[in-house]
């Protein structure tokens, strides 16, 4: 038993076969008006045809260089024709510049005092081991916050290229299904119109 609501889905799936339906109404409308020009009607069908054909495919091709290159077949052509081989006079500019460079560094320098006696030596050591403290958590905050800086734009890279691999992948899927439909279609007009030329 057919199942009639899926049938028109089923077929769209198939257009450009069942395209030439109406392609082929057409042509044979022509024959029933213009019954006693058939060689002209096959002949203008078959160039009409044939034209349209290559402009879809060209079309489809223009699409998916847009789709992958974000350039168009114009374009390309267009920066084709400007790469042409030509002698051009060249000028030379000479350009004087001032690079200036300024660096800054923190030096810690820890402080020694003379000790003389045990409780100045003791208070020394104190002194000293609280400047390392010091340093040693200035420097772990330093590491973390170059870990925490690192982590972010992992983060963000990570989020960027998933966002291109799906895409890609949305693009991938389109040339692959709607470009491909869209030439096969143009090839079948094509073929079309080359066999009705014979018959012109």
């Amino acid at each position: 038993m057919i199942h009639w609501s899926g049938l028109m889905p089923w077929m769209c799936r198939a257009w450009p076969i069942f395209g030439l339906v109406p392609v082929g109404v057409t042509h044979a409308c022509a024959f029933l008006i213009l019954g006693d020009q058939t060689a002209l009607v096959n002949k203008a069908a078959g160039m009409s045809l044939q034209i349209f054909g290559g402009l879809l495919v060209l079309y489809s091709i223009n699409d998916n260089l847009g789709l992958f290159r974000e350039q168009t077949l114009v374009s390309t052509i267009t920066a084709w024709l400007k790469a042409f081989p030509i002698k051009r006079k060249s000028i030379t500019l000479f350009a004087r510049g001032a690079a200036s460079a300024k660096g800054s560094a923190t030096i810690s320098m820890l402080v020694r005092r003379a000790a003389k006696t045990t409780e100045e030596r003791i208070a020394a050591l104190e002194e000293r081991a609280a400047q390392l403290e010091v340093k040693l958590l200035s420097e772990i905050n330093s590491v973390n916050s170059r870990i925490d800086t690192v982590r972010k734009d992992l983060q963000e890279k990570v989020a960027e290229t998933s966002g291109r691999v799906t895409t890609l992948s949305n693009r991938l899927e389109h040339a692959a299904v709607g470009g491909f439909k869209m030439q096969a279609f143009g090839v079948l007009l094509a073929i079309y119109g080359a066999v009705t030329s014979v018959f012109a």
